[in-house]
């Protein structure tokens, strides 16, 4: 199969969920024999040349405005593909979906990741929340299939929109560093801090995690890993704490994410939108014991084998489980064995590579091939 992906940053994957996805998807594909070109968005891009690792790579430019960025790529890069002999262009998030009736014009397939109810986020203006969720019923209307990434974003658009899509979840990262580089740069050690992964934007409360772990009695530090650029004044009012137990990273990617990942005493999420956060799974990969938010998306990931708080009772809550946490390490011990395992069974990224593949040659009306039968089935809700 020949197929294209459009709508993210850039890979090699440096951003974010859905740039993580079509790195390993892409490459995953390639090694089953498929073609796939990947649309990079200019200056994001630390690849060399037009090729990664079997994917071809074509960049276009875009505007650097919050609202417009990914629109002006995505029609870019539709324009593009329209007239490259790809068999399905596969599009990641909705709101990419107003320029999906031009690929089918063109005789080609297109299918849809959807972000949850992304409209949600507190970062978008009021405008930007309108064109979301109009984009929500265009991915219904203009895809031939739609991809969910947990069983509460698939029943989001069955009941909203009666529109049925294939639930197809993360992957763990193998990637195992032996380094201590970024761990002695930012004066931390194996197991003395609580970790944080994710976008510093509203609605994933960071601010509460900051306030909760500001009331604890502990030594530990808390590691604040990621930034956003279109938040800079909550990022600024984040920093303001005057603990010092606070750490602020930035972005770490690659073999220092691996570090701060593996070696961390426990990982917290208290985000509050729905859909599967990749850095969740990727912590519980790692072996990390998590606690998260108690939304329907979280809990669907962890299973038996982590730890929730109330997140409509916030930051009270949240302090209580930390500091529980914080006084049971054999305990934590016992949940990181279990994380692991949990991730290991159900979060791997060749089945997400086989499910896409499987997905795909149903949309598309083809027979299964050698390189894709047995390995995984899609869950079709």
């Amino acid at each position: 199969m020949r197929i294209a992906m459009i709508g993210i940053k850039a890979i090699p994957a440096r951003f974010g969920g859905f740039e993580t996805a079509a790195d390993e998807i892409s490459r995953g594909l390639v090694k089953l024999g498929h073609q796939v070109v990947v649309y990079n968005r200019s200056g994001m891009s630390c690849a060399s040349g037009k090729s990664y690792e079997g994917v071809d790579l074509v960049t276009l430019p875009t505007l650097k405005s919050k609202n417009l960025s990914t629109i002006v790529h995505v029609f870019l890069s539709t324009l593009h593909v329209m007239f490259r002999g790809v068999d399905v262009v596969h599009y990641f998030t909705a709101g990419a979906t107003l320029f999906a009736p031009l690929p089918r014009l063109m005789g080609k397939k297109v299918v849809c990741s959807v972000d949850g109810t992304d409209w949600q986020r507190a970062k978008w203006s009021r405008f930007a929340r309108w064109y979301l969720r109009l984009s929500e019923r265009l991915a219904v209307l203009f895809c031939n299939g739609l991809i969910s990434d947990s069983q509460q974003v698939s029943n989001y658009y069955r009941q909203k929109y009666a529109a049925s899509s294939f639930c197809i979840a993360y992957g763990i990262r193998e990637h195992r560093s032996d380094q201590r580089d970024i761990l002695e740069g930012f004066g931390l050690k194996e197991r003395e801090y609580v970790l944080f992964v994710g976008r510093l934007v509203p609605e994933n409360n960071v601010h509460h995690l900051i306030e909760a772990f500001e009331k604890t009695a502990t030594e530990k530090k808390l590691v604040i890993v990621g930034d956003d650029p279109w938040e800079k004044d909550y990022v600024r009012s984040l920093k303001s704490t005057r603990d010092p137990r606070v750490v602020f990273t930035g972005g770490v990617y690659g073999d220092g994410y691996a570090q701060l990942q593996q070696n961390a005493y426990f990982f917290v999420l208290p985000d509050e939108v729905g859909g599967t956060h990749p850095a969740l799974v990727e912590a519980m990969g790692y072996g990390n014991c998590v606690l998260v938010n108690d939304t329907e998306s979280n809990l669907e990931v962890i299973g038996d084998s982590g730890f929730s708080y109330s997140g409509k009772e916030g930051t009270g809550a949240l302090r209580r489980q930390l500091q529980s946490l914080l006084e049971g390490p054999a305990l934590v011990e016992q949940y990181r064995d279990l994380a692991r395992r949990h991730a290991e069974e159900h979060y791997r990224w060749e089945a997400v590579v086989a499910q896409h593949a499987l997905m795909y040659q149903e949309i598309l009306g083809a027979p299964r091939t050698s390189g894709t039968s047995g390995l995984a089935k899609s869950v079709h809700s």
